[in-house]
């Protein structure tokens, strides 16, 4: 009997696309949910016979490190679906088994597709959390980036797991009902408490300062917002913005740069291997960070 795994990226597009390879699968579908930079640390069980790896994006920080997770399970693996730039350096390694497009809004979306069954709504709500100023949100994307938002809060807060059980939570909503009726108790609880966070990220939003004209930069330190919600809200007057953080994951320092001008693509300007062109990363200090952006956007 076949053992299946299911590596998927925590954002709502990642879950609902694990949701949509689960579903197809049935219930002894393992799924573990990770980041494209933690990707090597990623161990998978031997018993398992079948890798599916959904919306997982090439590491920009090491490239190698995906390539190699790639080589290393390239027999094992079904299929590797995403739509993130860059992706297609992969292709070498697992040939067919990649399944890419970096014009597709999502990873869902993508894998319709390419022939899988994904109910509409589902399209709809991975598109509208993955790019958010393009698609309208849906009840199910405002659900799932709602809990999440507020299980991350508590994670820096000390509950390290709950994060993790609030994403499964919904996989399994997911998967048992796909009209949505099926409703998790534990995500319906951190939905509510999502209204602190949303109370701390407008206060955030109205502390942004231009860096340049039409950049805004906010420093949040360890404050616990909602980035997603926070750029939204500040591209009201600056269609750049720069938001400054501790990741909680590691204690580094991580600059934000995201926009909604469609004219921009953050990765190319950068000079970053891949990504989503909307929104990147940068690591380390804050002030050689900015040194860049002002370099890269004057």
């Amino acid at each position: 009997m076949n053992k299946n795994v299911i590596i998927c990226h925590g954002d709502g597009d990642g879950i609902i696309s694990a949701a949509s390879i689960a579903r197809l699968l049935g219930r002894e579908t393992m799924t573990i949910i990770t980041q494209p930079f933690l990707l090597g640390k990623v161990v998978i069980p031997e018993d398992i016979t079948n890798i599916y790896v959904v919306d997982i994006a090439v590491n920009n920080k090491d490239v190698q490190m995906t390539r190699d997770f790639a080589s290393t399970h390239a027999d094992k693996i079904v299929i590797w679906a995403d739509h993130h730039q860059g992706t297609d350096i992969l292709a070498d390694i697992i040939g067919k088994k990649l399944v890419f497009d970096d014009t597709e809004p999502s990873c869902p979306s993508l894998l319709l597709k390419a022939g899988y069954s994904v109910p509409k709504k589902w399209v709809d709500a991975a598109n509208a959390s993955d790019r958010p100023t393009d698609f309208p949100a849906t009840d199910l994307s405002t659900r799932y980036n709602h809990a999440f938002k507020a299980a991350l809060v508590e994670a820096q807060e000390g509950n390290r797991t709950i994060v993790e059980e609030i994403q499964q939570n919904f996989i399994t909503e997911l998967r048992l009902d796909s009209n949505g009726q099926c409703k998790s108790d534990i995500v319906s609880k951190y939905v509510e408490k999502y209204q602190e966070v949303k109370e701390a990220t407008t206060m955030a939003a109205d502390s942004i300062e231009e860096l340049i004209p039409g950049v805004g930069v906010i420093t949040l330190g360890e404050k616990r917002v909602d980035k997603t919600g926070l750029c939204l809200a500040s591209y009201k007057k600056h269609p750049i913005v720069v938001i400054h953080f501790i990741s909680p994951e590691n204690g580094e320092m991580v600059t934000m740069v995201a926009t909604n001008r469609e004219d921009l693509n953050l990765v190319e300007v950068f000079g970053l291997p891949s990504g989503p062109p909307f929104r990147i990363l940068l690591n380390g200090d804050f002030e050689e960070s900015k040194k860049l952006i002002i370099e890269k956007l004057k």
